[in-house]
Parts: structure tokens; C-alpha cells; sequence
């Protein structure tokens, strides 16, 4: 392994491994923590006269031993899987990607993105490779589009989101996952100057979970970062939860550690002594961890119609931030494919009755609803639960990713400070899996960071490099392709890049800018009839009928 060493002005002596094309500076540790659920802080000292090792990756957070694995199966094609170390209280590190050509002392400074990892927020780590910064950031270099890459570890699971008002009462506060983040976002701005980058023009990058984080940073009363990008997801894909609904959760993992009879003080010490791993173990997958709306990190409960309204002041980041890019991939609830496959059997016949009942006051819409989505609209065929499945899922898409997509762009005030571009990944899974063929969740990971380009076809490579500068290019400040404006909701289509109209040319990407996307959503792949059934009850009762039948009403 070749290294380089760099004079930080602040930190002091850092050596860094050398890659092609980039220097990394891998495990930098930017918080600490003095327990696994206390409030972390940015790290603001370093050793003085010695030298901070940078070139391997740090701890992650405890996550299930299946993680990996199974994002893995989400993209349907592998990478090598990484040996992670987990650490509790070291886990809040950084990986920074830098051009080789940068020059740390030079007063032209380079723009950052940020990345947060998306996992449901329980899993994910800046060191699984497919997360690996290097290949994107050479390709930007050479195409005259350099800019400085920062990936970022943070508490996931209970350490990251588990909160009560046992918890905050003696002074546990909620969402450490959020506040981690933040912390990130701090010591970038205090410290990526020392490594060529621009303190000032720093961009946050989200997908799935990461990306409902991005979103709701835009909660912020303070400007926390200058740009935004969003993809395959959003704060509307997973509602934070109220105080309540944590109780439950709460008592949920009291319950299944075995706490439940002892005393508040003892219940908080067994909760940050208890061995990490063996906690991960006993939770099941039905406790689930989200974010709260605690009044300060995430100050109101997101919604539709709010987002959508440009008037509406609950968001300060529409205000404050230089630029959002938002869009979503046309099949991207394939992840809840492999989540949600216990609501299959029989989903034509329940799905239809918990549809009926959450539109019992508007049965017209109900059946509007199942008839667009195939569950009254065709006989029931031989494997129709597969077939409902997949209908039920193409209707999650759509409400959960596009009309979330439609609700921020139509929402984004043309009086703020910055512009919004939204795009539509509609590149296929190229490989053999059960939704080969649909542009999948994570799929849009996979060609943003070129991690898989030499395991894709010459068109999707193509595809793929397009796609990471368009990223590039608006992470610059630049112009990625026309924003949208209430006049012309533009939008980018990023594929198809596989099929008989390609085939036999030359290996060029498929793309297209369409000027009226809202007006002829077919034209960018998705579907009129979300935004129809949007205009007569709303995305948020939409919404909300989908997770009653997700709850078993």
C-alpha cells in the first residue's frame, strides 16, 4: 500500500493511502462520545506533535450480520465484502476522497459532497466498497469537474434512534442519528479546508434512509449545508414518529432484552453495558427504529401538502439552501420486495379490503385506486399473488418516491435562495434477480459511485459516468441539465440504456430532458394516475391508507 502524508493546519500530520488518481484519508474521527446514547461532540482537539494514521478504514456501527449481504441482494450483483470493525463509541468517523492534482495550501478551494449511507437506518457503513468514493471522484477529476468526496459513519439502530421519556429525562435526547450527522456536517466545515476543500460549498448526498436524513436537515432553522441531493427517498418515505409511538418501541426493546421488571435506573444501565452484539441479536426486525419529532432535530411531522405548498415556513431549507436535486428510480420499491414479502399471500383480496376501508368515505377513489393497479382491472391469473405483489409495489413506488419527488419540486420556492432540478433514474437491473429487468432501489448507488461499471454493459457504463457528473456538476454549482419552475417542471430521464434501440450503436447512455414532466409523467416513465388520485384526496391520505394495510387494517 502506498501512503501519502499531508501537513493539516488544524490537526497536524495525516498520511493517507494513495489510489489511483486520489488520495484517501480513511477512519478520521470527527465526534466522540462518552457513552453508546449520549450526545455525541465534535471532535475539535488532536494529538500535538504526532501523526494520525489515515489509511484504513475506522469502526462502524453495530448492525445485523446479515447487512451486507443483504444489501447485496438488493442490487443483484455483489462486490468483495469488507471486514468491518464495530465500535460503539468509535464509530463516528470519516472517509475523505481527494483528487491527487489538489493542492492543500492553495487558496482555490474544491466544492465537498457528503454522503450519507442509506439502511433503513440500522445498517450501513462508509467502508462497504460499492459506498467507495475513489472511482467517482477520479472520473469528475479528469472531466474537469474536481471536487473532494466525504463519506460518514454515524450510530445506527438503537444507539442511533432509540429514545423514551425514561431516556430524556435523564438527559438522553433523541435522534443521536441526526445529531451525528450534523456533527459531520460541523467538522467538515471547520476542518475540510486543511484537505483542499471549500468549506462553503458543501453539498449533502442521501439515498433511501440516507436521503429522508438529508431532507430532514432541511428542518434546520440554520443553514447546515449550502446543497442538497435526494435519491430514493425523501422525509415522506418514512414519517418520524411521534413521542408516543416511541413508548412502544421503547417498551418493544425492554421487553425482548429482558429489562422490562428492572428499575428506570437500572433498565438505562443495562442499556449502555449490555454487549452491542448481543443487543442487535435479540431486537427483531418489527422493532423498528425511525427518527421522532422531538421539537428540535426534527421540529414538525413532514406531509405532503406542506412540502408541496411553497408558502408553507416549517421547512427553513427551502429557504436557506443553495440548490436541491431530488428524483427517484421507477421501480424503487424492489427493497420492500424482500421486506414486505409476508403481505403477499392472498395481497389481491386484502389489499382490496384495507384499500376500501381507509377510503370508505371516497369509494370511488378506492376503486379508481384498484383498478389502475391492476388488483379489479384483470382476472385473477394462475401466480397472481406474484402478479398483485408486484402491482401493490409499483403503486409503493409511486406514492412513496414519485409523488414524494413531485410534492418537493412543486413545493420549491422560486423565491429561495437556490434552484431545484429533479431527475428519473430509469435504468434496468441488468442482472439476474427477481426484478432484473426494473430500475431498482440502490441501483442508482451503483452507478453514481462507477463501483460497478466493469460488472455493466458499455451503454450503462456510459449510463452510469452521466449520471455521477450530472451529481458532479450540480455538487460544483453548475447547471446539471434546465431546473424545473412552476412554468416548466423539467426533469432529466436517465435510461433505459438496454434494449433493441440500442443495440448495435454505439455505447451511448439514453437520456433525455423533459420540459413538461408533470403534465406527461408517461413521457418519463411514470404514471398519471398517482397524480390524478393526488388532486382528489391528497398524497398524504394515499399515503396512509398504504401503511394501514402495511399494519394489517
Amino acid at each position: 500500500m502506498s501512503t501519502v502524508t499531508i501537513q493539516h493546519p488544524s490537526i497536524g500530520e495525516i498520511v493517507g493511502r494513495e489510489g489511483d488518481g486520489v488520495h484517501q484519508f480513511l477512519g478520521v474521527q470527527y465526534a466522540t462520545l462518552e457513552n453508546r446514547l449520549a450526545e455525541s461532540k465534535v471532535k475539535t482537539s488532536y494529538p500535538s506533535g504526532g501523526s494520525v494514521d489515515a489509511t484504513r478504514h475506522g469502526p462502524s456501527s453495530f448492525y445485523p450480520q446479515t447487512a451486507f449481504d443483504n444489501e447485496m441482494s438488493f442490487i443483484q450483483q455483489t462486490v468483495p465484502k469488507p471486514t468491518v470493525v464495530h465500535s460503539d463509541l468509535e464509530c463516528l468517523n470519516l472517509n475523505i476522497t481527494v483528487p491527487k492534482k489538489t493542492s492543500t495550501t492553495s487558496s482555490k478551494k474544491l466544492p465537498v459532497f457528503i454522503w450519507i449511507h442509506g439502511g433503513g437506518f440500522i445498517l450501513g457503513a462508509n467502508s462497504w466498497p460499492h459506498y467507495d468514493h475513489a472511482k467517482l471522484v477520479k472520473l469528475a477529476s479528469e472531466r474537469g469537474v474536481p471536487v473532494i468526496g466525504v463519506g460518514i459513519n454515524f450510530r445506527l439502530g438503537f444507539a442511533g434512534l432509540l429514545t423514551s421519556e425514561e431516556l430524556r429525562s435523564k438527559g438522553y435526547k433523541a435522534n443521536n442519528q441526526l445529531r451525528d450527522q450534523r456533527n459531520a456536517f460541523d467538522w467538515v466545515k471547520q476542518y475540510i479546508s486543511g484537505f483542499g476543500g471549500d468549506p462553503d460549498n458543501v453539498t449533502v448526498i442521501g439515498e433511501s434512509a440516507g436521503a429522508v436524513a438529508t431532507t430532514l436537515h432541511l428542518y434546520s432553522e440554520e443553514k447546515v449545508y449550502n446543497r442538497a441531493i435526494a435519491t430514493g427517498g425523501s422525509c415522506l418515505l418514512v414519517p418520524p414518529c411521534g413521542p408516543d409511538a416511541y413508548e412502544r418501541v421503547y417498551q418493544q426493546v425492554l421487553g425482548v432484552l429482558g429489562l422490562d421488571s428492572l428499575s428506570a435506573d437500572e433498565r438505562v444501565e443495562k442499556l449502555l453495558s449490555m454487549p452491542a452484539d448481543e443487543v442487535i441479536a435479540k431486537i427483531p426486525p418489527f422493532v423498528q427504529f425511525v427518527p421522532m419529532v422531538d421539537g428540535d432535530m426534527v421540529p414538525v411531522k413532514p406531509s405532503y401538502a406542506a412540502i408541496a405548498d411553497p408558502n408553507d415556513a416549517s421547512m427553513p431549507g427551502k429557504r436557506w439552501a443553495d440548490g436541491l436535486m431530488i428524483g427517484d428510480s421507477q421501480f424503487d420499491a424492489s427493497v420492500f420486495g424482500f421486506m414486505l414479502g409476508f403481505l403477499k399471500p392472498n395481497i389481491r383480496q386484502t389489499f382490496s379490503k384495507s384499500i376500501r376501508n381507509s377510503f370508505s368515505s371516497k369509494p370511488q377513489v378506492a376503486e379508481t385506486l384498484l383498478d389502475s393497479y391492476g388488483f379489479t382491472s384483470s382476472p385473477a391469473a394462475e401466480n397472481d399473488d406474484d402478479v398483485s405483489f408486484m402491482n401493490f409495489l409499483q403503486l409503493a413506488t409511486d406514492i412513496g418516491y414519485y409523488a414524494a419527488t413531485t410534492s418537493f419540486v412543486r413545493g420549491w420556492p422560486e423565491s429561495g435562495a437556490g434552484k431545484c432540478y429533479t431527475f428519473c433514474f430509469n435504468e434496468p437491473n441488468p442482472w439476474p434477480g427477481p426484478f432484473q429487468g426494473k430500475a431498482t432501489h440502490v441501483l442508482d448507488v451503483a452507478f453514481l459511485f462507477q463501483n460497478y461499471n466493469d460488472k455493466l454493459g458499455p451503454e450503462q457504463k456510459a449510463a452510469a459516468e452521466g449520471f455521477g457528473l450530472d451529481f458532479m456538476k450540480f455538487v460544483s454549482g453548475q447547471d446539471p441539465w434546465q431546473n424545473s419552475t412552476a412554468a416548466h417542471r423539467t426533469a432529466k430521464v436517465f435510461g433505459p440504456s438496454l434494449g433493441p434501440s440500442n443495440k448495435g450503436t454505439e455505447a451511448v447512455a439514453v437520456t433525455k430532458v423533459v420540459d413538461n414532466a408533470e403534465e406527461s409523467p408517461e413521457e418519463t416513465g411514470r404514471k398519471t394516475t398517482i397524480l390524478e388520485l393526488g388532486k382528489e384526496v391528497g398524497f398524504d391520505m394515499i399515503a396512509q391508507a398504504m401503511r394501514n394495510f402495511q399494519m394489517g387494517m
